[in-house]
């Protein structure tokens, strides 16, 4: 049987090798920041799934990206 994580909040978790992924139902769960590194995920449903960095993740860059603007642009 297919293991059910729908709507679930997953952030951060770790699937890590974990092979019994095939099939997993992920709709509509908070996978954003999982790590997915050589699991099989054969046939498992993404559909509405939340995506992407952890806000703590995005903060950095941004600002990074905002101190080189504000250099170039002294220059």
């Amino acid at each position: 049987m297919a293991l059910d994580f729908s709507g679930q909040n997953l952030r951060g978790r770790n699937f890590k090798g974990r092979q019994d992924l095939a099939g997993a139902n992920f709709s509509y769960a908070d996978i954003r920041g999982a790590n997915f590194t050589n699991a099989n995920l054969t046939g498992a449903n993404f559909s509405h799934a939340k995506a992407g960095l952890q806000r703590r993740w995005v903060i950095f860059p941004v600002l990074l990206s905002w101190l080189s603007s504000g250099f170039a642009g002294f220059y």
